[in-house]
Parts: structure tokens; C-alpha cells; sequence
């Protein structure tokens, strides 16, 4: 009988099965334990282009979605180049300075600090509200006593941001590269993970994970550990990929969010709300965001692959460089994103 439990790789030059056939046919969530999580179907790294073959299971406890088999930290660092995106610095990381009606926006409808103090008149906070659906959206509204922590802030980009609107900015980074490039940038980040960081108890008003838990092997130990070192009023914002998208649903192991295997264990709604129960937390607010981004990649994954024998002028489309495909896309995906199929989660939580 083969082993129901994730396996744990050994050897510091471990390499996946080539073999689809290897793999086992049920593993063991990693998330919530369930055991007999069946495999749905098999990818591929398809950033470094390692020849390797990844199971993807999905858990029927939590509809967690996970890899097989199951890395070490050491092994997954492999999958992490030194040109990985997130190390990079941003390109609009001089661009965003947010003066004038944007700061206007920042002072008045997300509270942020003025440099001479003001009283919130209403008139002021009406059109800062008006102008917040022009100008300066989905920004952090300024909370406490302005204490951030960024965790997986890669190149720190958009930690320095926030530094200049007036945060009290602080980082993790398990990457050496993305690390050097934020400190590069004068910024305070820890190399490492954030339990081994030992931050104060109590310590942040606004804890923040874009697009980091996804590539978490244990994220109910970082969920704890954030708990611990989050104000009894402070917030966590957290966006992460969406299994219970239309994207997904149409692409499958194509679905350009998947990126196995940096993205050990994919979310729903469904597995987030077991993950933040079991940690403590409750979910204050949820909404779905995609736009056409993960579409035409996923599209151009799929002719890749299984689309090797559609017709080539619909091959040879740049369905990843077009900006008229793109903008075209962005009505259906509003739409989509307000049925709450899109391909991320926005989520606040609090404790």
C-alpha cells in the first residue's frame, strides 16, 4: 500500500520524479491533516524550467490545494532564482510619491499623518472620498501608531512606499537577494522567516502578506506567530491566490497563479476560513479582484501545452503582450470578480 502522508524529500540535490506514475495517488493535507487528499492532476515549474513533475492534490477536509511531493526548505529555495520577480526592485518605485490630490486622498480618507495636523473637516473627507475612486486606490488606511510589518516583502518596493507615506516600516524576507535588495533601500528587514525574527509581543498595527502564503510550508505557525506580534486591534491584509476562480476552473494546471512548485499550498475562501480558525483570527471583509493578468498568461501556458494543436493564428496571438486584449478583458472580469469568482482574495483580518 502506498503512503497516504506527505513526503518529505531527502538530499540537499533532490530532484522530483520524472514519472507521473510515481507519484502517489492520495497524500495527506498538510494544512488541516486530512488524510486521503486525492491528486487532480500534474505541473511543472515553469520559471526555472526545472524537468520535474509536481502532484497537485486537493484536500476534501479544507479544499486546500497542495504539492507533492512535499519539499524541504532547502530543496524549495531552488525553485527561487536570483531573477525571481519579487527581488527585483519595482519600476514604479520613484513613480508613486503620491503628492497633491493623491496625498490629499491619503490625509483625508485613510487617515494618514499631515505634516501640520489637521481636525478632519467633513467637507475635506467628502471629496477625499469622491477622489478615492480615481486616485489612490486599494492603498493600507493608516492605523495606530503607524507600525507595519511587511512579511515576504521580496525587493522591498513597496515597503519603501510606504516608508515615505509616513509608515513605521519593518520586513521579512526569506530570500538573501530579495533582502539585500530592501536593505539596499535603507529599509529594516529581517532575512529569515518571521518566527525566527523575534519581533515584541504586540508589537504591529497592520501586519501585511501580498501574495506570501501561498509559498508558506506551515502557515499556521506563521499565523500563530503573527497573532502573537499583532495589536489587539491591529489588522492583517492579506491577498493570495483563489482556487474557486473561473480561471482556474477553465485552465487547470495552465492557471498561471498556480506556479508550482514555489506555491506548495493554494487557498479558497473555503481553506483561508480553516486556516484563520484554527489560528485565532476571524475574517472582517473579503472581496475578489482578478483582471485579465492571470487570463492571458494562463492562456499562453495552455498553447504551450495542451493547445499545441489549435490553429496557429490563434497561436501566434501575444495573448501576454496585448494591451488591447487586456483592456478588452477588464468589463467581463469586473463582473466576474463581483460574482466572487476572481483570481485573488483581498481579505482583512482581525483577531
Amino acid at each position: 500500500m502506498q503512503s497516504s502522508q506527505p513526503v518529505e524529500s531527502e538530499g540537499k540535490d533532490y530532484q522530483p520524479s520524472l514519472n507521473e506514475a510515481l507519484l502517489p495517488p492520495t497524500a495527506t493535507c498538510p494544512l488541516c491533516q486530512c488524510s486521503g487528499a486525492t491528486r487532480i492532476f500534474c505541473s511543472r515549474d515553469r520559471v526555472s524550467e526545472r524537468p520535474a513533475i509536481f502532484g497537485l492534490y486537493r484536500c476534501a477536509g479544507c479544499d486546500a490545494i497542495f504539492i507533492q511531493p512535499w519539499l524541504t526548505d532547502a530543496e524549495l529555495a531552488q525553485y527561487y532564482p536570483e531573477s525571481y520577480g519579487r527581488f527585483r526592485h519595482s519600476r514604479s518605485l520613484n513613480k508613486k510619491s503620491y503628492r497633491g490630490w493623491q496625498r490629499f486622498v491619503l490625509e483625508n480618507y485613510y487617515r494618514y499623518p499631515a505634516p501640520r495636523g489637521h481636525d478632519w473637516p467633513i467637507f475635506n473627507r467628502f471629496l477625499a472620498w469622491l477622489l478615492s475612486f480615481f486616485t489612490a486606490r486599494r492603498i493600507i488606511p493608516y492605523r495606530g501608531s503607524g507600525r507595519i510589518l511587511d512579511v515576504g516583502c521580496g525587493g522591498g518596493s513597496y515597503l519603501y512606499r510606504l516608508k515615505q507615506w509616513g509608515w513605521e516600516t519593518y520586513g521579512v524576507e526569506p530570500s538573501e537577494t530579495g533582502a539585500k535588495q530592501a536593505r539596499s533601500l535603507g529599509l529594516a528587514v529581517h532575512h529569515g522567516t518571521l518566527v525566527d525574527a523575534h519581533f515584541e509581543n504586540q508589537f504591529f498595527d497592520v501586519i501585511r502578506l501580498d501574495n506570501v502564503l501561498e509559498h508558506l510550508r506551515d502557515p499556521l505557525l506563521t499565523f500563530r506567530e503573527i497573532h502573537r506580534i499583532l495589536r489587539a486591534d491591529g489588522i492583517v491584509y492579506l491577498i493570495v491566490p483563489n482556487t474557486r476562480s473561473l480561471v482556474f476552473w477553465l485552465f487547470q494546471e495552465n492557471w498561471y497563479a498556480l506556479d508550482a512548485p514555489r506555491h506548495v499550498i493554494s487557498y479558497c475562501p473555503r481553506t483561508l476560513e480553516v486556516l484563520c480558525q484554527t489560528a485565532g483570527f476571524k475574517i472582517a471583509h473579503m472581496n475578489f479582484a482578478s483582471g485579465p493578468f492571470n487570463f492571458v498568461r494562463s492562456v499562453k501556458y495552455f498553447f504551450e501545452g495542451k493547445g499545441k494543436n489549435w490553429p496557429l493564428w490563434i497561436r501566434k496571438i501575444r495573448w501576454d503582450r496585448s494591451k488591447f486584449i487586456r483592456r478588452s478583458l477588464k468589463p467581463f472580469f469586473f463582473m466576474i470578480d463581483t460574482a466572487g469568482y476572481g483570481d485573488f482574495l483581498h481579505v482583512t483580518l482581525r483577531k
